[in-house]
């Protein structure tokens, strides 16, 4: 799948998986109970121990899109794209890492923070522009009054996402909402498999409700 293709699926389904997890075994067990809960993106950031490996295993599944989170270097980047990733995501902006990930046709997601960070990454031609921290610098309302100067650039969001606001990020256009790794992980553990699931699940009806009363308003006004 190319990087146009993928973001367009992105887009319809919204949520991202950031798994973050301490063992490589967790993070298969994370990703995998997401998954069985409607998720169709996971993020494997780099901290987890054997990072490659669980994005290689997961890449062969087909229900699910895997990618490589805290990316800071070039080398990692290759490395990921390597074994299977289909983007490529970090919490800063590391621009030389696009140019790595378009040569591959695997897309690119840089971290910002600023009204002069978006505009760089805009301008490097990252696929989408990682928001972060998304709720210290304002959530929703910074997205939507980031929209304004820039209405072309798509948005990622990570940091504070939940039951609360996520239907608040579709309805102001963020095309990846990232359920962060701390909640997933503490929800698994505390609550067990089955519960994770079904939150999971109730994530995926909110964005999914979410996202067609936004097409059907915009399609009564036309």
């Amino acid at each position: 799948m190319d990087r146009i293709q993928l973001i367009s699926e992105l887009f319809a389904s919204r949520l991202v998986a950031v798994v973050r997890s301490k063992s490589a075994d967790e993070a298969l067990a994370l990703a995998r109970a997401a998954a069985e809960g409607g998720i169709k993106f996971v993020e494997i950031t780099f901290s987890v121990p054997g990072a490659l490996d669980v994005i290689k295993e997961l890449a062969g599944r087909k229900d699910l899109h895997v990618g490589a989170g805290t990316v800071l270097a070039p080398q990692q980047a290759e490395r990921a794209i390597g074994v299977g990733a289909e983007f490529v995501v970090s919490p800063s902006l590391e621009l030389n890492l696009i140019s790595i990930c378009h040569v591959a046709d695997v897309a690119c997601f840089p971290g910002a923070a600023t009204p002069t960070e978006i505009v760089a990454a805009q301008r490097a031609r990252a696929d989408l522009v990682k928001i972060f921290p998304a709720d210290l610098a304002g959530g929703p309302y910074f997205i939507r009054q980031m929209r304004g100067p820039f209405p072309d650039v798509r948005f990622m969001v990570s940091g504070g996402v939940s039951m609360k606001n996520v239907t608040d990020y579709v309805r102001v256009g963020v095309t990846g909402i990232c359920l962060g790794s701390a909640y997933l992980e503490t929800l698994l553990a505390e609550k067990g498999r089955k519960h994770f699931v079904k939150e999971m699940q109730r994530f995926v009806k909110s964005a999914d409700k979410a996202q067609a009363k936004k097409a059907a308003s915009r399609k009564s006004k036309q």
